[in-house]
């Protein structure tokens, strides 16, 4: 997975039951506005959407989305992550991490590319990724 981290796209919207069942939508809403869960997910090189509450670990390969109102608190393990809403944490992306102008970081992020559009907020400190030799 080599993107960069470009502006979204925005995609018609489908009706709900063609947005579950069609192979090529792939965006997962992982917790609806008004849910909230502790623990671990888990997820392959996917698209996962947050929109309600978690507090615990995520880890995966592909995209997290936290929308507007989703809130996460914890260690989070990404491909590429596109905050809309509230992380409190530890955040290390792979690829990219892009705050949004809704969105706001509070802790520490890693990421191969950081951005952060105007609005966006990051409290905290961002460090400078190293590549593993795996990476090279």
């Amino acid at each position: 997975m080599n993107q960069r981290c470009t502006p979204l796209k925005r995609k018609k919207r489908k009706k709900f039951l063609g947005s579950i069942f069609s192979k090529e939508d792939k965006e997962i809403s992982l917790i609806g506005e008004g849910f909230s869960v502790e623990g671990v997910v888990k997820f392959g090189d996917g698209v996962v959407r947050l929109d309600g509450r978690l507090n615990g670990e995520i880890n995966g390969q592909g995209t997290l989305i936290i929308g507007r109102e989703g809130v996460f608190q914890g260690e989070m393990k990404v491909g590429t992550l596109i905050l809309g809403g509230r992380t409190e944490g530890t955040v290390i992306a792979s690829e990219c991490a892009r705050i949004t102008p809704t969105g706001k970081l509070l802790g520490r992020v890693q990421a191969a590319q950081l951005v952060i559009e105007a609005g966006g907020i990051l409290e905290g400190k961002s460090l400078k990724w190293v590549a593993s030799p795996t990476e090279i």
